[in-house]
């Protein structure tokens, strides 16, 4: 299909998807939105794909929501705020959100971060596989700067990733931190010269998409995601049931003579054998 604010390509099984609003440092709209969510789709759904890179056109990975669309919804929410309550637990909607579809990919997925990652695109990474970033970077989350709260998974994911004292810091001061002190707090993954970030990014991906098995990635990634916050009875049970299972395909057999003949392995099992969840 055609797209208007982002850019979807594959090539040497390897997706990248592109914000492309470069004019406006990738403000997020409802258009973005839904063109990454279909990107995304298409590229989980195709065999071919191994690896999917996610990152901004221009000085930007994502400024945040383009805040005049934010201005226009906080202008038609009716009544003043002083009179209304929050919304109970029991009224909220199961699973709602811009990004949960993000933790049920079975392809791994790069954020390339290549400048501003703000508000949503603070969030967005917390669901990747991998963070790297441009020397440059600029990373937080704003909303406390913004009149608005954490949005998505952010206090699921967050204090996960950089421990609960640094989540606060971050996400009650809002402030904008380093690339490198994003890195120092486990945020990302690796920090590379500005000029280098798309082949480093293409270099993982590729060793990914040719070497790995796509359905013992997609198995791995489920376990390791819906045990979150298993017992240990329920994660062994599920990991010795996917463990026999795996042993009756092809790929562990082409595993092992590729391993024995010092060659890159030829794994053809789907990753679409792993059910996406609920």
């Amino acid at each position: 299909m055609a797209y208007s604010e982002i850019i979807f390509t594959k090539a040497d099984r390897v997706a990248t998807i592109t914000l492309n609003r470069p004019q406006a440092y990738n403000a997020w709209t409802p258009t973005m939105s839904r063109e990454m969510r279909e990107a995304f789709a298409d590229a989980d759904n195709d065999e071919n794909i191994g690896a999917i890179i996610f990152t901004g056109a221009g000085k930007a990975f994502c400024s945040g929501a383009d805040m005049s669309l934010v201005g226009k919804r906080a202008a038609s929410s009716g009544e003043s705020s002083a009179a209304r309550s929050a919304p109970s637990a029991a009224a909220r909607p199961r699973r709602p959100g811009l990004l949960p579809y993000l933790r049920d990919l079975r392809t791994p997925v790069i954020g390339a971060i290549n400048g501003v990652a703000a508000g949503i695109g603070f969030t967005i990474p917390l669901y990747f596989d991998f963070r790297i970033a441009a020397q440059s970077a600029r990373i937080g989350s704003i909303f406390s700067r913004r009149g608005l709260t954490i949005e998505d998974a952010t206090a699921y994911f967050l204090p996960r990733i950089v421990g609960l004292a640094n989540a606060l810091d971050l996400i009650v001061t809002g402030r904008m931190i380093s690339a490198e002190e994003a890195l120092r707090l486990g945020y990302l993954h690796e920090v590379v010269p500005d000029d280098q970030l798309m082949a480093r990014a293409l270099e993982l991906a590729r060793d990914i998409a040719h070497n790995c098995s796509a359905i013992s990635i997609a198995q791995s990634r489920r376990m390791l995601l819906e045990h979150f916050n298993s017992d240990l009875d329920t994660v062994l049970r599920d990991a010795d049931e996917i463990t026999k299972w795996m042993y009756t395909l092809d790929d562990i057999k082409e595993g092992v003579r590729a391993f024995a003949e010092k060659r890159t392995p030829r794994f053809s099992v789907p990753k679409t054998l792993t059910p996406k969840r609920d």
